[in-house]
């Protein structure tokens, strides 16, 4: 839908976000016999009836939203629905685990009773067969085996930006100088998710050739993706460039040290710059980062053992004791904590 043009305001009031219209109406103002003439690809036919829901009118099973916008509990208390749209694929839940709405509400069902139900409904559905899921699905349980057919999915541009970007960010981790060569036009995709996750991909890139093809990217339109091309510089070695890609790596540097500033308060965000900091090989950066990062969260064991290994590494052996001690206080059940106090006696 968002790929149609449609907004958030199309259903919701900007000012206030209160519906244009309640229940079924607010959908059959596009979805209708009638059309919407600012959506001219909709099919036009009846959608709020029995002959598409196959519910009795009125229920709650005939509601659009029942299959199409199914609600899951955010932070275990706020409902909330799904604003992907999906049309219902029970199927894909035999294969992938994925939930859905049929067995939502018929919850002492099978989704291949689901499935089944479906089939009968619509027997000639072109809203069957392979899905994009089932490719993700196989990835995240075997990755090394699924290779081909991610880096098939982000070269197939009809599908949406962010599932082609996530192929590539799970291509990553098993990133080849081939792959990274076969993808690298993926750095030039019109779509900025796409570019920015295939500059993760260029990990698998001889050096020699990271980065000239990361270079144009440190000035791209988009601040996400002169983030993602900065990120990468970090891992290369590079004795000196030209002076218009230096000035470039530095404001998109600059870039990502203000998204980052502008989260300074998750724990999460001071392990990133930590992590800077121990890349470009400022120990002290490094130190104070961490200790941020275990001042919000305690309990982020691995935190106190970098800062334990940096104080050590710097020849500081007082200090390496002082802050495992500290660490031991805040988790006094950590192994890894214990054994390496243990180490610095």
């Amino acid at each position: 839908m968002y790929a149609k043009g449609v907004s958030c305001n199309n259903c919701h009031e900007p000012h206030s976000a209160e519906l244009r219209a309640e229940g079924n109406t607010l959908c059959t103002q596009c979805h209708s016999e009638a059309g919407n003439p600012a959506f001219p690809t909709l099919l036009q036919k009846p959608y709020d009836e029995a002959s598409h829901h196959f519910h009795a009118e009125g229920s709650e099973g005939a509601q659009c939203k029942s299959c199409h916008m199914i609600e899951r509990d955010y932070m275990g208390v706020d409902g909330r629905r799904d604003h992907s749209f999906r049309i219902p694929r029970p199927d894909l839940s035999l294969e992938t685990g994925s939930p859905n709405a049929c067995t939502d509400c018929h919850a002492d069902q099978t989704a291949a009773w689901a499935a089944g139900a479906i089939q009968g409904w619509y027997p000639e559905s072109e809203n069957r067969g392979p899905h994009y899921g089932q490719v993700i699905a196989a990835g995240r349980r075997d990755p090394g085996n699924t290779v081909g057919q991610l880096a098939d999915l982000a070269e197939y541009t009809a599908l949406p930006g962010i599932v082609r970007a996530t192929a590539l960010e799970m291509l990553t981790r098993t990133a080849t100088p081939e792959l990274a060569t076969r993808l690298a036009p993926m750095l030039q995709d019109p779509d900025p998710l796409v570019r920015a996750a295939a500059a993760g991909l260029q990990r698998g890139a001889p050096d020699t050739e990271r980065p000239a093809r990361l270079a144009p990217l440190l000035d791209d339109p988009v601040k996400t993706v002169r983030i993602a091309a900065a990120r990468e510089f970090l891992s290369l070695r590079i004795a000196r460039m030209p002076d218009r890609i230096t000035r470039n790596l530095n404001r998109a540097m600059q870039d990502w040290q203000g998204s980052l500033l502008a989260k300074a308060d998750f724990p999460e965000t001071q392990i990133v710059m930590a992590g800077v900091g121990l890349t470009t090989r400022r120990m002290g950066a490094a130190l104070q980062a961490f200790g941020e990062a275990v001042t919000l969260d305690p309990q982020l064991e691995q935190a106190w053992v970098m800062m334990i290994r940096i104080h050590a590494a710097m020849g500081d052996a007082g200090a390496a004791r002082q802050t495992a001690d500290r660490a031991i206080a805040r988790n006094p059940e950590s192994i890894e904590l214990n054994l390496m106090r243990a180490d610095l006696n």
